[in-house]
């Protein structure tokens, strides 16, 4: 395939997961939204067959023929940045090319708190890639970065690469199965970042085993989960804040009892709610990572300062429409 230029640029926006986390793992419907903060990925080619990985978060590493060369950041790099290799090298031997690639990304997010930007990385980095070439397909960028953040998390469901690609509200289930969601509402949303680096696959994992030890248990939560969710999909479309405030609190109390909360977390979003929020909620895999509330624009800056208060950083976010851009 004959290459079209050498330098490329895109971008695809981080996410938050609305409700149903982990119970789309195992066959339920989740409601996700990508949000106004992004991942830009700029590349450029070059003569050479290393592929060079730079992040604003302060990590750089290259890779020649597959050998990890960490330049700059800690025993993470490589975790990080492997999935982001991947997705440059499959589309490379996809067009049958090889050549030296830098990589410049930049994010709008922290890693590991839960608002998907290692999807946005593998969704931005394959279309910028893949751009090389020719127009990129939505669909295939997809396919392929769910292959490569797998690498991250193995039993993930799909849904942060998809929502990350096709921007917006979706009602998604395992595999790729969606439709998008009208809001009759402009949504805006506080994020509290716990400030406590998570793990997805060990609280994946932990949810697993409660799903196992805890069989009628699990299928209780999994029912009124997948209740939540189709109210919740009516909320929206309604416009009915206070409703989706309230399924928002219920689908925190599902994931309490799963486990993957905590006093520290407890404790914000009774706050975010005491303050004015509609609902607040853990988002993504829990154990820390962040905390998400939905916030009428009169009661922002009083949540916002109380946050600040207690110790925590916050960001305020509305749903992203456009999901992946190449530029």
């Amino acid at each position: 395939m004959i290459l079209n230029k050498t330098l490329a640029d895109a971008s695809a926006p981080a996410k938050i997961i609305l409700f149903g986390e982990h119970f789309v793992v195992y066959g339920n419907h989740a409601i996700l939204a990508s949000i106004n903060k992004r991942i830009n990925v700029n590349l450029r080619v070059n003569k050479t067959r290393i592929i060079t990985i730079r992040s604003n978060l302060g990590i750089t590493a290259s890779y020649a023929d597959s050998r990890f060369n960490l330049i700059k950041g800690g025993e993470d790099t490589k975790e990080i940045l492997d999935p982001i290799y991947k997705c440059v090298s499959n589309v490379l031997s996809l067009r049958k090319q090889s050549f030296g690639i830098e990589i410049n990304l930049h994010s709008q997010v922290p890693y590991g708190i839960g608002l998907g930007s290692s999807a946005a990385c593998c969704v931005a980095t394959v279309a910028a890639v893949d751009s090389l070439f020719h127009k990129p397909n939505r669909g295939w960028i997809c396919a392929n970065a769910v292959e490569s953040e797998r690498l991250i998390h193995k039993d993930s469901s799909g849904g942060d690469c998809y929502i990350s690609t096709f921007g917006g509200l979706i009602y998604y289930i395992r595999n790729g199965r969606s439709k998008k969601i009208k809001s009759k509402k402009n949504l805006t949303f506080i994020i509290i970042n716990t400030g406590v680096v998570h793990s997805t696959k060990e609280l994946v994992s932990s949810v697993k085993r409660f799903k196992y030890n805890e069989r009628s248990l699990f299928k209780k939560l999994s029912s009124c989960a997948e209740d939540i969710c189709q109210n919740a999909l009516s909320a929206i479309s309604r416009g009915d804040d206070k409703k989706l405030g309230k399924l928002m609190n219920e689908n925190h109390m599902l994931l309490q009892q799963l486990g993957v909360s905590n006093k520290e977390i407890d404790s914000m979003i009774n706050i975010c709610i005491k303050n004015g929020a509609s609902g607040a909620k853990i988002t993504g895999a829990g154990g820390g990572g962040s905390i998400i509330a939905l916030v009428p624009n009169d009661y922002k800056t009083k949540i916002i300062s109380e946050i600040k208060r207690n110790g925590y950083e916050s960001i305020s976010a509305k749903i992203d429409y456009d999901g992946l851009l190449v530029h």
